[in-house]
């Protein structure tokens, strides 16, 4: 698998105590940490992935599933890491204009699953994770294939 440098736009991100997930945060929807960037970075773990999935602000049926599958991986696959938040998931649209440095930052030009390498608070390596399109009918592949993907990445030295 070959991972892409982070663009030097994402300086912005190193810079905050949560590295993109602050960013993240404030540009999810529902997410209740939104409004407490400092109390979620103090919380943070010394090593992340996040997986984030920057959607259209309409979502197809195919989108819908997309999401509900990479939600089940990791749920299923995670759970202890997603408690602890060493695995963290978000959507993310790419569309709204408060999003656009993120999607700028991340070369997103459609929907799109993101893996982010997070250590110490700062985001040293991400990765577009593009075969979900293709798996989607089949299900068992699709999940293996995230769940694959993310252990890699929390498994990397």
């Amino acid at each position: 698998m070959k991972t892409r440098p982070i663009p030097g736009s994402l300086a912005f991100l190193s810079a905050v105590g949560l590295a993109a997930a602050v960013l993240l945060v404030s540009a999810c929807h529902g997410d209740p940490g939104q409004n407490a960037p400092a109390k979620a970075a103090a919380a943070a773990p010394a090593r992340q992935v996040i997986a984030c999935y920057f959607h259209r602000t309409v979502r197809c049926p195919t989108c819908r599933t997309i999401s509900a599958y990479i939600e089940e991986s990791l749920q299923t696959g995670f759970k202890k890491e997603m408690k602890d938040s060493r695995v963290v998931w978000k959507m993310v649209d790419f569309q709204d204009a408060k999003n656009q440095k993120v999607v700028e930052a991340y070369q997103i030009q459609g929907p799109t699953l993101v893996l982010m390498d997070v250590r110490k608070g700062k985001v040293v390596d991400w990765k577009p994770v593009p075969k979900v399109w293709s798996l989607v009918p089949d299900k068992e592949a699709f999940v293996k294939y995230v769940q694959k993907e993310v252990r890699t990445l929390l498994e990397k030295k």
